[in-house]
């Protein structure tokens, strides 16, 4: 059933579709995998953590020995003179906040309340291209947030760390108050990541209280943003060229093909096969190639059909003679009664009939032909040994036939089926008898010249007729000498015989001798070694 192919799609291809998805596949395994290792934030913490354990070593001990110094018999407790040498110790306006726990629990020193409590705030207004960086900020959180959703934050305990007061609000320091030093990290309310060393202050393994330091990791945090800021700038930058890209690739690709594929639907609804498919003349890349592939292809068929439609015509035409000179025969041959006239025309019936078998054993060998030769040659067998063997029996069936025979010493090895060419040459040996006159001697010679092997007939008869050395090749073509009986000869023999030299990439040609008579030389490749 006929109709037209939906060749035009709406939308985006699914060839587009694939293409971008398998390049930008790679892109997102590269985000996926930098987002989902976490080892750079690992590293940065732990070297926080490492500083900030050395700091609180140095001033537990300095707090111990202040202690000592002041008071050599103290008890087991932190006086408040001590606590003043706290804030030097951490530094004022630095980042850390130190705090100080008696054996009790209680806080006894807070180094936010010594420096003279909050810090202040100022206010600074974004300028215009600082509030696109905010809003690009905005985003970026946004997304890592939900990625952050989705693969799972490290499992770390959310403490509102700035509001402990005693040792029972975190556990960290109660173990500090038993000897553990402990490093931890907290995330506050608010989402802040908090780095805190909390350690015993002792003197002599007499634990008189408790150091907790903490300092917001906002560095730590701000690091990281940067990387990843960077990283995702990068991806997305990555992320247009390649799809940009992807599109240019899948649009050069799927405009042509489309439009091969319009172009030969169009050709398959038109009935007139003399016009061609219409191909890419300005493409030099695959897609050309098969454009051009395509062209070349569709030539060959139309051809093909043309040379059947021509051969059903001429094979029509042919049996159409014999046809009708039976029906005159038999229609005559009823209403007479004269035995002589009788006798001749059943002798022109069996003619029209042996006509008519020949005819239709050559239709049959030739339609055949292009079936029995697709596909690859046979393996190379020796064409001078099957050509002296040929020679041999013609000795024996023509034995009134002076033969001049000139064989090649050597072996030729050709690719070939066999009883093909042998076809070709009975061929030729029963065209050049037709034609020879008696007495005269016949040559057949073979030779290799040039990587060819070729097989030469000459005869002695009247030649071919000027300008006719390629119409006898053609199907159903005629010229044999006034003594020949009628439909002796079908006209295909020549034309089946080129055809199948053709299909051995070799060919038959004809010509004419300089004295006198007519050749017809067969070449073929000599097989490679």
């Amino acid at each position: 059933m006929s109709g037209k192919l939906n060749i035009k799609r709406k939308g985006i291809s699914l060839l587009t579709v694939r293409i971008l998805a398998i390049m930008i596949f790679p892109l997102f395994v590269f985000l996926a995998g930098f987002l989902a290792i976490d080892s750079y934030r690992i590293t940065l913490i732990e070297a926080e953590l490492e500083a900030l354990e050395r700091q609180g070593l140095t001033m537990a001990r300095s707090l111990a020995l202040e202690e000592a110094r002041r008071f050599p018999n103290s008890p087991r407790q932190l006086s408040p003179e001590t606590m003043r040498q706290l804030l030097p110790l951490v530094g004022y306006g630095s980042g850390l906040r130190a705090r100080v726990f008696d054996t009790n629990g209680a806080m006894i020193a807070d180094t936010q309340r010594l420096a003279g409590g909050r810090p202040q705030i100022r206010v600074k207004r974004h300028r215009d291209h600082e509030y696109h960086e905010l809003l690009f900020k905005q985003f970026y959180e946004q997304i890592m947030g939900r990625f952050e959703q989705l693969t799972g934050r490290p499992d770390i305990q959310i403490v509102n760390i700035n509001a402990v007061r005693h040792a029972r609000q975190l556990p960290d320091v109660a173990a500090s108050l038993s000897g553990q030093l402990i490093r931890n990290i907290f995330f506050t309310p608010r989402g802040e990541l908090v780095l805190s060393v909390s350690l015993p202050v002792a003197d002599l393994r007499v634990i008189k209280g408790a150091l907790l330091i903490t300092t917001v990791g906002r560095s730590i945090e701000q690091k990281i943003a940067d990387v990843n800021r960077t990283f995702f700038i990068v991806f997305l930058s990555v992320l247009f060229v390649t799809i940009a890209l992807g599109i240019y690739l899948s649009t050069s690709i799927i405009r042509p093909v489309l439009f091969l594929a319009s172009a030969a639907d169009t050709l398959r609804q038109t009935k007139d096969v003399t016009v061609g498919l219409k191909g890419l003349p300005f493409r030099r890349d695959e897609i050309g190639q098969l454009s051009a592939s395509l062209v070349a292809m569709t030539q060959e068929l139309q051809n093909r059909i043309k040379a059947t439609a021509s051969f059903a015509a001429d094979v029509a035409h042919e049996l159409k003679n014999p046809l009708t000179s039976l029906r005159s025969a038999v229609e005559t041959i009823s209403r007479i009664d004269d035995a002589d006239q009788q006798r001749r025309l059943m002798n022109v019936i069996i003619n029209d009939v042996n006509r008519l078998d020949r005819l239709i054993t050559d239709i049959s060998s030739a339609s055949r032909l292009d079936a029995e030769l697709t596909g690859e040659l046979p393996p190379a067998s020796d064409l001078r040994e099957i050509i002296g063997n040929w020679t041999a029996m013609l000795s024996q069936r023509h034995e009134r036939v002076a033969f001049d025979i000139s064989l090649t010493d050597r072996p030729v090895m050709v690719q070939m089926h066999i009883s093909r060419i042998l076809q070709i040459l009975d061929n030729l040996i029963d065209n050049a008898l037709s034609f020879h006159p008696e007495g005269e001697v016949l040559t057949i010679r073979f030779e290799v010249i040039d990587d060819m092997a070729s097989i030469t007939v000459a005869d002695k008869g009247p030649g071919i007729p000027a300008g006719l050395q390629e119409r006898i090749f053609e199907r159903f073509y005629t010229e044999r000498p006034q003594s020949e009986a009628f439909g002796n000869h079908s006209g295909l023999g020549l034309s089946i015989s080129r055809q199948i030299a053709q299909m051995h990439n070799g060919n038959l040609t004809a010509g004419n001798n300089t004295q006198a008579g007519a050749y017809f030389t067969l070449s073929l490749p000599v097989a490679s070694r």
